[in-house]
């Protein structure tokens, strides 16, 4: 689970940032157990995290910096003078100069960890990763670069029990433009702690999800890949009154033509594939029917057919399947596209009081979230653009308002920021 994360020097983010799912203590209530998670003698964190903003005031560059620091450990470049794909704050010729600074505090299990990279678009030029076994902190490695020798000096920590020389062969492998957690994994040499560090990042946070990422699709491949979870998919779309009382998969089996393999050898399908289609004459393609009961009788609909909501809900059912199944972190850009405002709640209603270890960091504009009795102020925030142009993410916490204040009528009547000054609507045409 994440308890913290930073970042300055990104994109419209220009000041460090910080966004805290530590539970404040001192806002306790009755659905506390199903709002935090107790991760160790210590320390509790918050589920869910909601971060409204006006349009263009950087909420969704708060969810892409997280991606990116995921990115550069899992995905980093492979040759030396690869970019990395760093975008710095654009508008302060300083900061366009500048690296950007990313840091993670997280849990694997009850123990602490500390992760922190800076870097611009060719280098990396700080890296550390630091855990807690105990109340003191271990580091694990840290990696610093030396300008006159042009390479990375990188020192691990007898934590990581690696010999001396699986050190010097993954130092070797550490190029310049190259987090040491990528370089790692292209390396033959093996470290407990290094894995379940890259383990984490790679099977416990989720891709962002984006308004326009096709979640349809996605738990369409989960559902065809085990078709036990029929059931669960079901009961999701029962309970948001959908009326759809099935789910099947159809097999169809397509007559592949000279065009079609055309189009298939266009579009960079291997040659390979494109061989077996020839030689087959035909391909298998998969489609999902949605039944509907109704007084008429049984009518089955293909997935394109739904509306665009039941489509985006039924894509919703396979994170809330792997929020429920495992301790997974997801970042969800505009959680309210194509669909209505009380799904979204309920959605929320059933993430938080089904899944454990789960975490849902989402922006919105759906007011009604601020609404919700169970909803916390360290959970709410908000983000707005100052004079020079960059993000500032803060709490609803801070405001220090009583538990029974509504924070959406706070919120509509401009006390909590975050709203934008709009101008006359009247246009006026010179011309006329």
């Amino acid at each position: 689970m994440i308890q913290e994360f930073s970042v300055q020097n990104y994109r419209s983010i220009k000041g460090k940032q910080t966004l805290s799912f530590l539970a404040n203590n001192k806002m306790k209530s009755d659905a506390d157990d199903y709002l935090t998670v107790q991760v160790n003698d210590s320390t509790k964190l918050l589920k869910l995290g909601v971060l409204y903003g006006y349009n263009a005031s950087g909420k969704s560059n708060l969810l892409y910096a997280m991606h990116f620091l995921s990115k550069v450990i899992l995905k980093g470049p492979s040759k030396k003078n690869e970019e990395i794909g760093f975008t710095p704050f654009l508008l302060d010729d300083d900061f366009q100069l500048r690296p950007g600074v990313f840091s993670v505090i997280f849990f694997i299990g009850p123990i602490k960890y500390n992760y922190t990279i800076t870097l611009d678009n060719k280098l990396i030029y700080n890296e550390i990763l630091s855990y807690y076994p105990l109340k003191n902190k271990v580091r694990l490695f840290s990696r610093i670069y030396d300008t006159e020798a042009q390479i990375s000096k990188v020192v691990f920590g007898k934590d990581c029990h690696l010999l001396a020389k699986e050190k010097n062969i993954l130092i070797g492998n550490t190029l310049g433009n190259m987090s040491v957690l990528n370089a790692y994994q292209k390396t033959n040499v093996n470290s407990s702690l290094l894995n379940k560090v890259v383990g984490f990042f790679a099977h416990n946070i989720l891709p962002i999800v984006t308004p326009h990422t096709v979640l349809k699709d996605w738990s369409f491949h989960k559902l065809e890949e085990d078709t036990s979870k029929k059931e669960f998919y079901l009961e999701f779309l029962k309970k948001a009154d959908l009326q759809i009382s099935d789910l099947t998969i159809k097999n169809n089996n397509i007559e592949v033509s000279d065009e079609l393999l055309k189009n298939f050898t266009e579009h960079g399908v291997p040659q390979e594939l494109i061989n077996k289609m020839k030689k087959e004459k035909s391909i298998q393609a998969k489609e999902l029917l949605f039944s509907h009961t109704t007084s008429q009788g049984v009518h089955q609909l293909k997935d394109y057919q739904e509306s665009l909501g039941t489509q985006r809900y039924f894509g919703l059912g396979g994170i809330l399947k792997e929020l429920l199944n495992s301790s997974t972190f997801v970042a969800m850009d505009e959680i309210e596209t194509s669909l209505h405002p009380e799904l979204v709640t309920f959605f929320l209603q059933m993430f938080l009081m089904n899944a454990k270890n789960s975490q849902l960091f989402i922006t919105t504009h759906n007011q009604a979230i601020m609404d919700q009795d169970y909803i916390r102020n360290d959970m709410i925030w908000f983000c707005e653009k100052d004079e020079e142009g960059g993000s500032n993410y803060y709490c609803a916490q801070e405001f220090k308002l009583h538990k029974n204040v509504s924070l959406s009528n706070f919120y509509r009547a401009g006390k909590l920021g975050a709203t934008p000054f709009l101008g006359s609507p009247i246009i006026r045409d010179e011309k006329k």
